[in-house]
């Protein structure tokens, strides 16, 4: 099921499978955009030689990270570069977003993606969705992509929906994509400033194409217009409109709220908890409650694989990439840890990003990477603590009393009073009559400061 949100100025939708929140799409309150698939017209700062790249000015001051190696012979012909320079102009689109610490990473090989096919004008390759399993399918999309790639001197990928498509459909595609194609080329030849020129997210089509996979029947929205979109893609899809708010109908916002948390209960007893870093996302899976047999193996096995699903659903929703350490619960049988990892293939299908699975190491951990172009739902909806700074930890509380009271002890002789804010979180922690006792003087204490690690001493003569 899928459920879309359309609001006055932004659009949100949700997959659901076995009512469980599998994906979601909310647009970036941040830098709305730099989201990957925007094409820029930009400006070339400087070559950084030691990395083999460029940094290229896109829009409001901000830069980007080009490859030069990304940079193919056809695209400076196309464009008529002999080699490019500093204060030149160039084209290119948004690779992988940026992060906390990082600008966005551009790329100079164009994409205009489609429903059933991606359009790559300075590409000779034909790919095919890895979800795509059947054989005769595959062999007849890359049969299509080679007469496509003689006819437009393109490269092109074959999406997951072009196998439930017939070749006449995929033609008329590509000729769109064609024209949006010179539409973009005609306004980077007359744009003199670094701005943005396509935003592909800027259409509810987007989201409906997106979202609108083979095995979703359902669909619900607050929106007529959203119905009508759903209608032009697909026949055989029920379309309710309600009044109400569907995101609230159906508990996403309480789930999503959830999805944030670094420990999850599994049905069984057993629990996940995961820890992030900047490249690389570790977790931990406990047997916790779930002791309801004597065969540990057996046990194991069946913690680790309700593990093993529920963690790739954590991390298609929330979209973290990079390495990921998974800490199984130890098994012995290889034939258990081949389950366990014919589990997680079988759950990373449904994923529209690439994944890779090593494997066990020799200290039992699995190794998985996940490339994704986007940011992730934990970036998305959170921002840094001011307080700790992403650390999550602040001063222990004894610690800064003890600063307080070593302060305390150099007071102004002529003082009488003193007025003490700390944090609300020492309310239980500090002696009140200890420090009247060790002050002498009429103490005023206050628990409304708003950093934990820190307060306010204000005398009062």
């Amino acid at each position: 099921m899928v459920l879309i949100l359309k609001k006055e100025d932004r659009t949100q939708a949700a997959l659901l499978e076995n009512n469980l929140l599998a994906e979601i799409f909310i647009p970036d309150y941040d830098d709305e955009d730099t989201v990957a698939g925007s094409i820029y017209v930009g400006k070339i700062e400087k070559f950084v030689n030691a990395l083999e790249a460029a940094f290229v000015k896109i829009a409001n001051d901000q830069n980007a990270f080009l490859r030069l190696k990304d940079i193919k012979s056809e695209y400076l012909k196309f464009f008529g570069f002999e080699k490019l320079q500093e204060g030149q102009k160039i084209l290119v689109q948004i690779k992988k977003e940026g992060g906390l610490t990082k600008g966005p990473q551009v790329t100079t090989n164009i994409g205009i993606p489609g429903r059933y096919i991606v359009y790559m004008p300075f590409s000779k390759n034909i790919g095919i969705s890895r979800r795509i399993i059947d054989e005769e399918d595959r062999k007849r999309l890359k049969q299509i992509g080679e007469i496509l790639k003689e006819k437009y001197n393109a490269g092109f990928i074959m999406r997951t929906s072009a196998a439930e498509c017939n070749e006449e459909r995929i033609y008329e595609e590509v000729e769109e994509l064609k024209k949006k194609w010179m539409i973009v080329v005609e306004t980077f030849k007359r744009s003199r400033k670094p701005k943005l020129i396509y935003k592909e997210t800027d259409n509810d089509e987007f989201m409906v194409r997106e979202f609108l996979k083979k095995e979703v029947s359902d669909v619900i929205t607050n929106s007529s217009s959203i119905k009508e979109l759903v209608r032009n893609y697909r026949r055989d899809v029920n379309v309710k409109v309600v009044e109400s708010d569907p995101f609230e109908d159906y508990n996403i916002y309480a789930q999503l709220k959830s999805s944030l948390r670094r420990v999850h209960q599994l049905p069984s007893g057993g629990e996940i908890v995961i820890d992030r870093t900047e490249a690389l996302t570790i977790i931990d899976v406990n047997s916790g409650h779930c002791t309801n047999t004597e065969n540990h193996e057996e046990l194991s096995k069946k913690i680790n694989a309700e593990a093993a699903k529920e963690i790739c659903r954590l991390l298609r929703l929330r979209n973290i990439g990079g390495i990921i350490i998974i800490d199984f619960i130890d098994m012995e049988d290889d034939q258990s840890k081949d389950e366990i990892i014919r589990v997680l293939k079988d759950e990373t299908l449904k994923d529209r990003n690439k994944i890779e699975i090593y494997g066990f190491t020799r200290l039992g951990l699995l190794e998985m990477t996940r490339k994704r172009t986007s940011k992730s739902l934990d970036e998305r909806l959170n921002s840094l603590c001011p307080v700790c700074n992403g650390t999550g930890y602040v001063v222990n509380p004894k610690i800064v009393l003890e600063k307080l009271l070593k302060e305390i002890n150099k007071k102004p002789k002529e003082a009488k009073e003193v007025i003490i804010k700390l944090h609300p979180s020492f309310k239980q922690i500090v002696d009140k009559e200890l420090i009247k006792k060790v002050m002498k003087v009429t103490v005023h204490l206050h628990f409304t400061h708003t950093e934990p690690d820190s307060y306010e001493l204000i005398w009062k003569v």
